[in-house]
């Protein structure tokens, strides 16, 4: 792959990857959902009953964690809990009817997401080597499992990027803004970045206090011809690095992706 094929491969991913997050989050009132939660409500939403066990073993969340998101959803009347009739030590998350009914839109969901995304996962499959025979004839298949395969897919991609970015946990919306203006010539205006990645004033200041504070971005004023105000941010070169290193990780997963969206491509429900 050349560096114009990894950088369109790069943003359609990130668009797809943005889609799938506002499903996920008109489904489970969520707020730009991590995609290793997302993950962990895939599993509920197949499978009815899991223990936090299997929870945290499919998410890689950590034990607290697990903890916070099945009291949230509890709250929320999406799942009840019990403890195991084989082991008393093991608590099991169960759907209740208002859970199953989340998890059967989440399908419903998802399906019409994969039917109308053809056109950018044909693009997807194909900028990363597959043949276009791969992707013309429909497939059937499960739309969660399908999901699952193509989240899994993603956190590999997000462990490339180097452990200084992931230290404080670099959440998702943060990601996408490093992406954004490493991948942007001149930087972006600070003000640019809200719409951008569809946060407030307060959310997009946030992004860049915390880019600014990780050595990923700097921030400066006065280049803006007309608008000495303005404030732009560009990416220092531990940002670049940062996002050079997701690009590698498309590279070296570039055949799973290929065939992961080729799949997409052709999925009817």
């Amino acid at each position: 792959m050349d560096d114009a094929a990894r950088a369109q491969a790069m943003q359609l991913l990130g668009r797809f990857n943005d889609e799938i997050t506002r499903t996920i989050d008109g489904v489970f009132g969520t707020r730009w959902a991590e995609i290793e939660e997302i993950l962990a409500l895939i599993a509920l939403s197949a499978e009815s009953v899991v223990t936090t066990r299997r929870l945290a073993e499919v998410s890689g969340l950590g034990r607290r964690t697990v903890s916070r998101l099945v009291l949230r959803l509890h709250e929320d009347g999406v799942i009840g809990t019990r403890r195991s009739v084989r082991d008393a030590r093991v608590i099991e998350v169960f759907l209740t009817a208002y859970g199953h009914a989340r998890a059967d839109e989440l399908r419903s969901r998802i399906s019409d997401l994969f039917r109308d995304s053809g056109s950018i996962a044909r693009s997807i499959s194909l900028g990363l080597g597959a043949a276009s025979a791969e992707i013309e004839k429909p497939a059937p298949g499960d739309a969660l499992d399908l999901l699952r395969r193509v989240c899994e897919a993603g956190a590999a991609l997000v462990h490339h990027m180097p452990a200084a970015a992931m230290q404080g946990r670099l959440a998702a919306r943060q990601r996408a803004g490093l992406v954004l203006i490493a991948s942007t010539p001149g930087g972006v205006r600070l003000s640019a970045l809200g719409p951008a990645l569809e946060v407030t004033p307060a959310g997009r200041s946030y992004i860049a206090d915390q880019l600014l504070a990780k050595g990923f971005i700097r921030r400066s004023r006065g280049s803006v011809p007309g608008d000495r105000r303005a404030v732009v941010l560009e990416s220092t070169q531990a940002g670049r690095d940062a996002v050079a290193a997701v690009a590698a990780g498309i590279e070296m997963h570039s055949e799973r992706l290929s065939s992961l969206f080729a799949e997409v491509a052709s999925f009817r429900p």
